[in-house]
């Protein structure tokens, strides 16, 4: 199997692009550079401050669960380009993508992607998308269900991308084995690991021909940028303070069955 993947500059994101290079023939690896600024929705240096410090625990915590992931690693001439935000659109990086036939389009993290980059793979792209779709799209989606203390929800969606935002046909969802004692950065880095495994696992079933897909349903939320706060991040750690773990877990196979979820393809 042959494949690039468009990514970010994040810890997480040079994780996953190792995992696939492990996994796989990875020829080329496009990184877009980042660009939202949390701290520009504080109202007040507290705020700043608080909104600050959850972000700097991420990091740390993604630093010591991706310990071995600073750079990608990628082998046999296959290249790393790193590109401004939206850079993945261009048409000349579009072209370099084409040039080196990839099987299947693999992405993680980067921003909105448009024509003419879905044009040019259509079929072929598999995102990752950090939330289970349809219940939560858009962005923050792992963060909003700890604030709205619906831990179950937390988890990841692999979907072919379409022009929408996170509605593609899902070929199968992952979750975070949630434990006693975890705290959100814990959960969000355990989703990805999981999120990981379930992509490769989709993506050798569709290069081999076998991945089936189910179609969005409606309902759900979407959150925006915009809608994210200090006093979002104050619940989120509220929650974790008033045993919204424990709570989840003394009910989870309750909880968890009125999820809808779609299973990955069975290794082969």
């Amino acid at each position: 199997m042959r494949a690039i993947v468009l990514t970010s500059t994040f810890r997480r994101h040079t994780f996953v692009a190792n995992a696939v290079a492990r996994a796989c023939d990875l020829v080329g690896v496009w990184q877009e550079e980042k660009t939202f600024r949390p701290e520009q929705y504080a109202h007040d240096a507290e705020d700043e401050h608080l909104i600050q410090r959850h972000f700097a625990a991420r990091d740390a915590s993604e630093a010591a669960y991706f310990a071995a992931d600073d750079d990608v690693r990628l082998e046999g001439g296959a290249e790393c380009r790193v590109v401004s935000a939206g850079g993945c659109n261009d048409p000349a990086e579009v072209a370099r993508m084409a040039a080196v036939r990839p099987d299947v389009v693999l992405v993680f993290g980067t921003g909105i992607l448009r024509e003419p980059l879905l044009s040019a793979f259509a079929g072929r792209l598999i995102n990752i998308h950090l939330g289970l779709s349809p219940y939560y799209r858009g962005a923050g989606t792992n963060f909003w269900p700890l604030v709205n203390r619906e831990p179950e929800y937390v988890g990841a969606t692999i979907h072919y991308l379409d022009a929408g935002i996170d509605t593609g046909p899902i070929l199968a969802h992952a979750r975070p084995l949630i434990e006693p004692g975890d705290g959100p950065h814990d959960i969000g880095n355990k989703t990805i690991v999981a999120a990981a495994q379930a992509l490769l696992r989709v993506a050798d079933a569709h290069v081999a021909g076998s991945a089936h897909s189910v179609p969005q349903w409606s309902g759900g939320r979407l959150y925006q940028r915009k809608h994210f706060s200090a006093d979002a991040v104050r619940a989120l750690y509220r929650n974790f303070d008033t045993a919204m773990i424990d709570e989840y877990l003394a009910a989870r196979a309750s909880r968890d069955a009125a999820l809808r979820l779609v299973q990955p393809e069975p290794v082969r």
